[in-house]
């Protein structure tokens, strides 16, 4: 199962409170497929969803919620009030289409009244993104002042969400990690906030390995480019008679490049008897490459 089923599944089977059934009943119908005197119902691919919507609105107002499903290629589950009397019911609690605004805060007033309403709304339009693939969370609202409305709740909460549209529907979405770890916690899984925080350390200490292992590589790389100019340099003093005329410091370097050629400057340094830096053997190498340069300018000429 992916992430967001986990989830939702998690989310469908917390029992609110007896002051939670409403609010938690209000996300659910009010972000659902529709919400008004003439249809109130949910759609959704998981059948705990459903289930937990069907149940809801019947521990909150007494309405039974029937459940159908469909569909050829992926089980859609379809939960609809259908009498008349008990959506006209149901919309007399919230004064829905009588208030000013769209949502009924008045219904939220408690915190954790406030957190069964999100809950409600994300398992009828949320999804979460796996974490090891995007930080992304949304919502996909039916309308724009619905989603302004839903923003501003969410924002006195410190969850800022950017908004969109996709499809004809208003999409609020977030990509950082942290809002994504407010919003679990908020909704009442803050177990699934530390596998957003594993899959963070996970991703860095991966990102660090790979950063070493590219930098070690480049280290390479370098090293065997510098070692194959200082062996042709010094192969070509030796063609020309000129090596033996080097100062003994220089010609001892030489050697060592010479019979060592995959090796590192600090592996060089370590081969030989005397207490040699590598920023001393390097300035020696350094020297023996001048030399070879002067000399091929001057054949040239």
């Amino acid at each position: 199962m992916s992430f967001c089923t986990d989830v939702k599944n998690e989310l469908s089977g917390i029992r609110p409170s007896e002051c939670c059934k409403i609010p938690l009943a209000y996300g659910f119908m009010l972000f659902g497929r529709s919400f008004s005197v003439k249809r109130i119902s949910m759609q959704t691919n998981n059948k705990k969803t459903a289930t937990a919507y069907s149940k809801i609105i019947f521990d909150a107002f007494g309405v039974t919620v029937p459940i159908s499903s469909g569909g050829d290629l992926k089980t859609t589950y379809k939960a609809e009030v259908v009498s008349e009397a008990d959506r006209l019911k149901i919309l007399a609690v919230f004064d829905y289409g009588i208030a000013e605004n769209i949502i009924n805060t008045d219904i939220l007033r408690r915190d954790c009244c406030f957190q069964s309403f999100i809950r409600g709304a994300f398992l009828a339009c949320g999804n979460i993104n796996e974490p090891e693939k995007e930080y992304r969370a949304e919502f996909r609202v039916k309308s724009g002042r619905l989603a302004e409305e839903f923003s501003e709740l969410l924002c006195g909460y410190g969850i800022n969400l950017k908004n969109t549209v996709r499809g004809g529907s208003y999409v609020l979405y977030t990509k950082e990690s942290g809002a994504i770890e407010d919003l679990l916690t908020l909704m009442g899984v803050p177990h699934r906030t530390l596998d957003i925080i594993d899959t963070k350390i996970i991703k860095s200490v991966k990102n660090s390995s790979n950063r070493r292992s590219n930098c070690d590589s480049a280290n390479i790389s370098k090293t065997v480019e510098a070692s194959i100019k200082q062996r042709a340099a010094i192969e070509y003093l030796k063609k020309r008679g000129k090596l033996q005329t080097l100062p003994p410091e220089l010609l001892q370097a030489a050697e060592l490049r010479q019979n060592n050629p995959d090796a590192t400057l600090k592996e060089l340094c370590a081969a030989t008897q005397e207490h040699l830096t590598v920023s001393g053997l390097n300035h020696r190498l350094s020297r023996i490459m001048s030399i070879y340069e002067e000399l091929k300018k001057s054949n040239v000429k």
